[in-house]
């Protein structure tokens, strides 16, 4: 059977900074013996995340020796800033800048943080990918990345995509 967290190619980790998205990032450390070559783990913050939150994101980089990319939602191109643990917002400045771009609030119906907020922050950048998401996120997530023309990684038994060679930088 193969191990769901061995990674072999250009992969983007989103890290919601809460504990069983550490784990996910915890459990790829161990089985790639660190961080595999052309993966990149990020935090999307939305400006409303708790102290606590920020400083568990930042000491999760700090005592795995892995670098955790920052992004915040900006409504100007290239639609994302890179942020680190000083310069995050903690106001909720990219959470309204995204109420004023879609002019709603997320709700269960229309789910703005979940489809544009902070999973479109983590799509815009060079790796468009996700590991470790629930399964009823799977076939969701192997839409869009067909849609895009990208491969969906199913043998790892998470919802996984990654850009073609040809996309990446």
């Amino acid at each position: 059977m193969r191990d769901p967290f061995k990674i072999d190619q250009s992969t983007c980790i989103s890290f919601s900074g809460g504990r069983t998205s550490a784990y996910m990032v915890w459990r790829v450390l161990q089985s790639n013996a660190g961080l595999p070559p052309d993966t990149v783990i990020c935090f999307a913050n939305t400006g409303k995340e708790v102290e606590a939150t920020l400083r568990f994101v930042r000491e999760c980089g700090e005592r795995w020796h892995v670098p955790i990319h920052w992004l915040e939602y900006r409504d100007a191109p290239p639609g994302f800033a890179v942020v680190d643990f000083s310069s995050a917002s903690r106001q909720g400045e990219p959470f309204e800048a995204l109420i004023r771009k879609r002019q709603y609030l997320p709700n269960p119906v229309a789910r703005g943080c979940t489809s544009y907020g902070a999973r479109g922050i983590v799509n815009s950048t060079v790796w468009c990918c996700s590991v470790g998401r629930a399964r009823r996120f799977q076939r969701r997530r192997a839409m869009y990345c067909q849609r895009r023309g990208m491969r969906t990684l199913s043998e790892t038994g998470a919802a996984t995509c990654a850009a073609r060679p040809s996309q990446r930088r």
